[in-house]
C-alpha cells in the first residue's frame, strides 16, 4: 500500500465464481463496478492518448472512491476490449521507444487498432478454453476507483517448452509451469501499485493449481519491468540451445532480447531484495550486467 491507496485482495479460486453467480453474466467479477458502456466507449478522442484508454474520467462524478484498488478476473467483452488497447498501446510504444517500429510511425495508429481487435477476440478464447501449450488462462485487471479498469495481465498454467533467444531452453518439452505475461497499465495510473496487486493475484492462482514456479519474458531494456520482476524474486536462469536447427521458439525478430526469467511460488515482494553475487548463469549481450544486478 502506498500513497494513501487502498488495496483489497480478490481470491481466484473457485469459491470466487460461485460468490458473484458462477459462469452467468458478471462471473468472476466485482460486483457493482463502474463499467465502460457504449457511450463512454464511442466518446474516446484518440484510442492512443499517451496510454489513456479510458478517455471519459467520469466516474468520480458517480462517487467511486479513486484510492481503492482492486483486481479483477476479466470475463465481458467490454473488459476485454479495455485490456486489448492497453496491451496495443504497450506494444507500440515500447517499439517506439526503442526505435524498433517495423514501419513508418504514421501507420502505428492502424497497427494499433489492429492489434487490439484481433487480441480482444484471442483474449475470449483463451480465457474460456486451452489454446496452445496454454491450458488454462486468466486475464486479471487492475480497478482503481474513479479510474476504472486501468492495467492488465495474463496468467495460465502451460506446457513446455518455453525458451528465449538469450538464455535458451528453460522449461522442458511437456513440463507444466506458470506463466504470466501481457502486463500493461494505463499511463495516468503508474506507481499506484497496480501491477504490483495483479502479479500478487496471480500468484495466487497459480499457488492454487499446485504450481511451485512462475516464469515471465522481459525485454532487457525494460528497467522498470526488470526492476519490479527483481523485487518479486525472479532470476534469469541459464538454459539449452539446440544442436541442430532452429526451433520454432527461438525464429523471430519479435523474440529479440526476451530474456526468460522465473520466481519461486508464492510471489513475495522486497523492496530492498539485492544479490550479493549474481549465480543466473545467463549471458546477456544485450546489456552490460546482468539483468539480476540492475
Amino acid at each position: 500500500m502506498r500513497r494513501g491507496v487502498t488495496i483489497a485482495r480478490v481470491a481466484m479460486g473457485p469459491e470466487r465464481a460461485n460468490a458473484t453467480g458462477g459462469g452467468g453474466a458478471g462471473a468472476g467479477v466485482v460486483a457493482n463496478r463502474a463499467v465502460v458502456d457504449a457511450d463512454v466507449v464511442a466518446s474516446e478522442e484518440d484510442q492512443r492518448d499517451g496510454g489513456r484508454i479510458l478517455s471519459a474520467r467520469r466516474r468520480s462524478a458517480d462517487g467511486e472512491d479513486a484510492s481503492v484498488v482492486r483486481v479483477v478476473n476479466a470475463s465481458e467483452d467490454w473488459q476485454f476490449e479495455i485490456a486489448a488497447k492497453l496491451r496495443a498501446t504497450a506494444f507500440y510504444d515500447d517499439l517506439s521507444a526503442r526505435q524498433a517500429l517495423p514501419f513508418p510511425p504514421r501507420f502505428t495508429a492502424t497497427f494499433h487498432r489492429e492489434f487490439a481487435q484481433r487480441e480482444r477476440k484471442a483474449l475470449r478464447e483463451r480465457t474460456t478454453k486451452p489454446v496452445g501449450y496454454a491450458r488454462e488462462s486468466r486475464c486479471l485487471m487492475t480497478d482503481i476507483g474513479a479510474l476504472g479498469l486501468v492495467g492488465c495481465l495474463d496468467v495460465s498454467v502451460r506446457q513446455g517448452p518455453c525458451a528465449s533467444q538469450v538464455n535458451g531452453i528453460c522449461v522442458a518439452e511437456g513440463a507444466t509451469y506458470a506463466y504470466v505475461d501481457n502486463v500493461a497499465v494505463d499511463a495516468s495510473a503508474r506507481r499506484r501499485g497496480a501491477a504490483k496487486m495483479m502479479l500478487e493475484n496471480a500468484s495466487d492462482f497459480a499457488v492454487e493449481r499446485g504450481m511451485t514456479e512462475m516464469w515471465t519474458h522481459v525485454h532487457c531494456d525494460n528497467v522498470a519491468a526488470r526492476r519490479l520482476y527483481h523485487r518479486f524474486g525472479f532470476r534469469a536462469p541459464s538454459g539449452t540451445f539446440p544442436l541442430e536447427g532452429s526451433a520454432k521458439h527461438f525464429a523471430g525478430t519479435r523474440l529479440s532480447g526476451l530474456v526468460l526469467m522465473r520466481a519461486p511460488l508464492p510471489l513475495v515482494y522486497v523492496v530492498d531484495r539485492v544479490d550479493r553475487e549474481c549465480g543466473c548463469g545467463a549471458c546477456f549481450d544485450q546489456v552490460e550486467k546482468c539483468i539480476c544486478l540492475q
